[in-house]
């Protein structure tokens, strides 16, 4: 195989060499390894397209990595793992429709949307994703999309049932008398949870570490969401069998507490319960009634609004809680 030599004027053999090079991208002077091809015959160095097509792409790689931008391997891989087109994806994400295409060509992205792309990475994140834009794709891509992320979600299932929020949804379950005509739905036990987390929070407990966010039916742990999907808004089958020894006593304290007060009480009312609450609104500040979103309601707002209801009200338990929440007209 042979290129041609400037020096030589003719089309000689060559020898390819790795060599550090400085160069210089948006004021950024940093070092990288590029391949350099000299000819045998006089030893001066040969222009061949591909390998400096390779080199920009390499020096690019490497400025995307000293900024900890996303690689294009990395959006690559995005687009394998879920099944989804460069277009698609970019309407996803509410971008124009080249800006992926772009990026995969070796335009480097901003900061931002880089971040924003690194968070496709979690199958949770590009689920709400898919959640609040899929009316943006058409019905093959979503369908294509909707299987993936089915597949990808149920793999991480086990971990879910290994931590404590399963653990409480099925301590509330357990509770049911289905007889007496009580019942769960799953926007109800995402409720349940909900005020079990916002109580243990007030009387500084803290036993549910996921997040919960401003869905537009109020809280949403959107990986307990996932675990119930299939029920869609029917009842919730009683779980008969339960250990309760998998919680402290403080913390079924509060499950007690809050099955006690907010167990009577259907999905609905409980929706407009937490939509008249201050850490559910301020979550959706400047949104529209039914505009979703995955805004994150932070522990430290629940904490201290309902550590004020408890000061307030004097909220010391089921007495007093039940004094309060049976007041409140929603």
């Amino acid at each position: 195989m042979k290129e041609y030599c400037y020096s030589c004027d003719a089309d000689v053999e060559f020898r390819i060499e790795e060599s550090l090079i400085t160069t210089e991208i948006k004021d950024m002077v940093f070092s990288y390894l590029a391949k350099i091809a000299y000819c045998n015959d006089c030893g001066e160095e040969i222009y061949i397209s591909e390998l400096s097509d390779d080199n920009v792409s390499a020096a690019n790689n490497e400025y995307r990595k000293l900024k900890g931008l996303i690689q294009v391997s990395e959006i690559e891989n995005i687009l394998t793992k879920y099944n989804i087109g460069q277009k698609p994806l970019a309407s996803l994400l509410g971008w124009g429709e080249t800006t992926i295409i772009r990026y995969i060509k070796g335009l480097t992205p901003t900061k931002e949307y880089s971040q924003t792309l690194k968070k496709l990475m979690n199958p949770q994140y590009m689920f709400e994703l898919y959640l609040n834009n899929k009316e943006s794709l058409t019905d093959v891509s979503q369908r294509k999309l909707y299987t993936r992320l089915m597949a990808l979600l149920d793999q991480g299932q086990t971990s879910l049932r290994e931590n404590k929020l399963i653990n409480i949804s099925e301590y509330f379950l357990n509770k049911l008398d289905p007889e007496a005509g009580e019942s769960i739905t799953p926007l109800k036990l995402q409720k349940l949870v909900y005020y079990a987390q916002a109580w243990s929070l007030a009387f500084n407990i803290s036993f549910i570490q996921e997040d919960f966010q401003a869905w537009v039916h109020g809280p949403v742990i959107p990986s307990l969401y996932v675990h119930f999907r299939e029920y869609g808004s029917a009842n919730l089958p009683k779980v008969y069998s339960f250990d309760a020894s998998v919680f402290e006593q403080e913390e079924l304290d509060i499950l007690d507490l809050v099955w006690s007060i907010y167990g009577k009480y259907d999905a609905k009312y409980l929706e407009r319960l937490t939509h008249a609450e201050r850490p559910w609104v301020n979550a959706r500040q400047g949104l529209d009634q039914k505009e979703r979103c995955n805004n994150i309601i932070s522990k430290q707002e629940i904490q201290d609004y309902y550590s004020g209801l408890r000061e307030i009200h004097g909220i010391s338990g089921e007495y007093s809680l039940n004094k309060y929440v049976s007041n409140i007209n929603v």
